[in-house]
């Protein structure tokens, strides 16, 4: 049974096939529509098969110029919004327990005010807020000769600790700081 059944299996398949089609038969008359072609151009082969040479790349442009031809600075402070420093860093701060003098600004101390920081070496003048939250600020300050630098304050500690630009104070009169 199986050996019939597998015949038929292939003599069905078979006969789907079918013959050659009318499309498939070669007759005089395409034989001469072949002959009849259009005759291709020869083609001349390179000696050097390699691809030309990429573009040079192009050069670094040169730094952008200002109206004075001096070269634009990358480190450009940006202006910031007008305000204040908050008053949780308003104070006398000290690294020393020496800097601490009431009314001074002597030693490693800074003074900061709604609008300054006061050192024994400078004066900054807050000239824009960059970053304010409850314990960190962070503006632009104008120093003596014209210098602008972004200055950031942290307060931790139960706000009586101050880290500015990596430096950390203590808050005269709130016990005595430690060096």
């Amino acid at each position: 049974m199986k050996k019939i059944l597998a015949a038929s299996l292939l003599a069905l398949s078979l006969s789907a096939c079918g013959g050659p089609s009318d499309e498939d038969v070669l007759t005089e008359e395409r034989i001469r529509a072949s002959e009849s072609a259009p005759v291709l151009p020869d083609v001349q082969l390179s000696e050097n098969p390699e691809p030309p040479p990429a573009p040079p790349e192009p050069e670094e442009e040169e730094p952008l110029l200002n109206e004075l031809d001096n070269a634009v600075e990358d480190e450009v402070i940006e202006a910031g919004v007008p305000g204040t420093i908050p008053p949780a860093f308003q104070a006398l701060w000290g690294v020393n327990p020496s800097d601490c003098r009431a009314g001074d600004v002597t030693g490693n101390a800074i003074m900061i005010t709604g609008d300054q920081i006061l050192s024994i070496a400078s004066v900054g003048s807050l000239q824009g807020v960059l970053d304010d939250s409850p314990a960190r600020f962070v503006g632009r300050f104008s120093y003596d000769g014209g210098e602008d630098r972004r200055e950031q304050l942290v307060l931790s500690g139960s706000r009586n600790v101050l880290v500015r630009n990596g430096v950390t104070y203590r808050r005269c009169g709130a016990g005595a700081p430690t060096g």
